[in-house]
């Protein structure tokens, strides 16, 4: 058996550690060479708004260091390799910096879903299936997850196609054969749990990450209009969803 799991507000909150490393890296815009940071802030959301359009169907839309080149050449007209590396550097350094002090937090937690991830381990292949870049998300995975954990990361990157596509899943597929799989666990709708369903793998949704107040439910989704209504189990915390697998 195998187990697919998303990773990005799954099991960390990547959305609220990438908000707060982009405010930090506007407020020392000046230490990059900008003029301010509402200058920084407004180049870099002008720059992923156009790679975002133009890349739109390609996983590359997602390389912060395609944001950081076309930051640098709308302000300064050249490319500068140094300056636009230490952009990158620094990005990652306080993004990692973030899921750390997010471990911190959430220790006890942490801890307990790690011990579910190496319980299952030994029962099924894990195998994280990202819609992002391979270097991005080893990065993520060197700081969350303990050595003991063995798994696998299939990227979009590495794909050419994102979730929810076909090719996507079965890649994933192809690359835990020829164990079955037992589920899909993310916390999107669209890319996990319709892609997921969509491929003939059960899927289970994660509203949140942890919860005081664990709950599961059954649901029903249109996954498409030449299918009729599917059910998946929705959950508002990421055990709840691992302890269905012990």
């Amino acid at each position: 058996m195998a187990l697919f799991l998303d990773l990005d507000n799954t099991f960390v909150d990547s959305v609220s550690i990438y908000k707060t490393t982009i405010r930090f890296m506007c407020r020392n815009a000046k230490s990059y060479g900008f003029s301010s940071s509402i200058e920084f802030s407004e180049l870099y959301e002008i720059a992923r708004r156009e790679v975002k359009e133009d890349l739109y169907d390609s996983p590359s839309n997602r390389l912060r260091l395609i944001y950081f080149k076309k930051m640098f050449v709308s302000k300064f007209g050249k490319v500068e390799p140094e300056r636009i590396l230490k952009l990158e550097s620094d990005y990652f350094s306080l993004f990692q910096n973030g899921i750390k002090d997010l471990k911190m937090k959430y220790a006890s937690e942490y801890a307990e879903t790690f011990a579910l991830l190496k319980s299952i381990s030994k029962k099924q292949k894990l195998i994280f299936c990202t819609n992002e870049n391979l270097r991005t998300q080893l990065l993520k995975s060197k700081i969350l997850f303990p050595k003991s954990i063995e798994y696998l990361i299939l990227s979009s990157e590495e794909v050419g196609k994102e979730k929810p596509s076909e090719l996507f899943f079965t890649r994933a597929k192809e690359l835990v054969s020829p164990e079955s799989i037992s589920a899909m666990i993310g916390d999107s709708l669209k890319d996990d749990v319709g892609g997921a369903l969509l491929n003939g793998i059960p899927a289970i949704h994660v509203r949140s990450i942890f919860s005081a107040r664990p709950r599961t439910e059954k649901k029903r989704i249109q996954v498409s209009n030449d299918v009729e209504d599917v059910t998946y189990t929705e959950t508002n915390d990421i055990r709840n969803a691992l302890k269905l697998f012990l």
